[in-house]
């Protein structure tokens, strides 16, 4: 009762509409004049009943590092115009079942399975912890109170047939082999138990955000390598190894770069976020999108970053460790 009811508190105080001019018009989503304000990063975008949900680690207005990571928003739009910031909806400090989790909340992931909203997040760097709701926008329960796992940046994809499987980096924990590859195993039905071992997916190292999503019955795995973020192509969800193909995009503006991809209504779109917009910085950013352009033999042309006319633009003097 005590979470419903600070649920439906936050829920008054952050909830608005922001609306932008036109498709490709809402670069960055949320601008530093609208109400309610929050610098929403690491965007892992959704599609369920035919919205777009973005789940984000949320950056502090006075953030000089990323240790003051320590809760999460969630951004909708049935139109890819129009955008309702949900703002903080999951805090695992306040939330009771996740005591566990402190600091460095990183970048988050959601999926859905029979019924159930689950939103992954890592909590003290690499420990994943699991939320479970029957909306997906909560408010958010507990789906296990210790870490089902350990790896980097974690993203979860539920296959056609309703395998669902759990992906990141080890570059904090080696798994296996040392190194910082992209890695993956499956998850049981309950989600919050792996099922099995986890599998090297790449050859080649990368360095985070590792992201995966689905087309024409190919698998693409991306993340950031250096200052790019790359994709690979397979045939098997747990492929050994999957392709290396190129660049998908380039260093996003000010940040390391963090992206997801999604199908609505029938355009791709790249999620990522962005530290030169909203009085920004390397550790106070804001989320973007742009279309994806695949070629006939479903290779990706490179994502050209864009901003809506107007939006002022200013470098961060200093980029802290990471």
């Amino acid at each position: 009762m005590m979470r419903k009811r600070r649920f439906s508190q936050l829920l008054a105080l952050c909830l608005f509409s922001v609306s932008t001019a036109g498709l490709w018009a809402g670069n960055p989503i949320l601008r530093k004049t609208d109400p309610g304000f929050v610098y929403a990063a690491d965007p892992a975008a959704e599609v369920f009943d035919g919205k777009v949900y973005v789940y984000c680690s949320h950056d502090q207005p006075d953030a000089k590092n990323y240790e003051s990571m320590k809760d999460y928003v969630i951004l909708e739009s049935s139109d890819m115009k129009h955008w309702v910031n949900h703002g903080v909806v999951l805090d695992p400090q306040l939330d009771p079942g996740f005591e566990h989790f402190r600091s460095n909340m990183n970048a988050p992931d959601a999926a859905y399975k029979d019924g159930w909203f689950y939103w992954y997040f890592p909590g003290n760097v690499n420990e994943i912890g699991v939320a479970k709701s029957r909306s997906p926008v909560g408010p958010w329960e507990a789906a296990t109170s210790q870490p089902i796992t350990r790896i980097f940046d974690p993203t979860v994809f539920v296959d056609d047939d309703g395998q669902a499987y759990i992906y990141g980096n080890d570059h904090w924990h080696d798994i296996g082999e040392p190194g910082r590859h992209i890695m993956g195993a499956k998850l049981k039905d309950n989600m919050v138990e792996l099922d099995g071992p986890w599998v090297r997916l790449s050859k080649e190292e990368v360095n985070e955000a590792v992201h995966v999503f689905k087309r024409d019955g190919i698998y693409y795995f991306s993340a950031r390598v250096g200052r790019v973020t790359k994709y690979w192509m397979s045939d098997s969800p747990l492929p050994q190894y999957a392709e290396l193909i190129g660049e998908l995009a380039s260093n996003s503006p000010y940040s390391p770069n963090h992206t997801s991809v999604i199908e609505f209504e029938g355009q791709w779109y790249l999620f990522y976020h962005r530290g030169d917009v909203n009085e920004g910085s390397h550790c106070r950013r804001s989320v973007c999108f742009e279309p994806i352009t695949f070629r006939p033999d479903g290779t990706i042309e490179p994502v050209v970053y864009t901003l809506d006319e107007g939006v002022a633009v200013a470098a961060p003097k200093k980029r802290p460790a990471k």
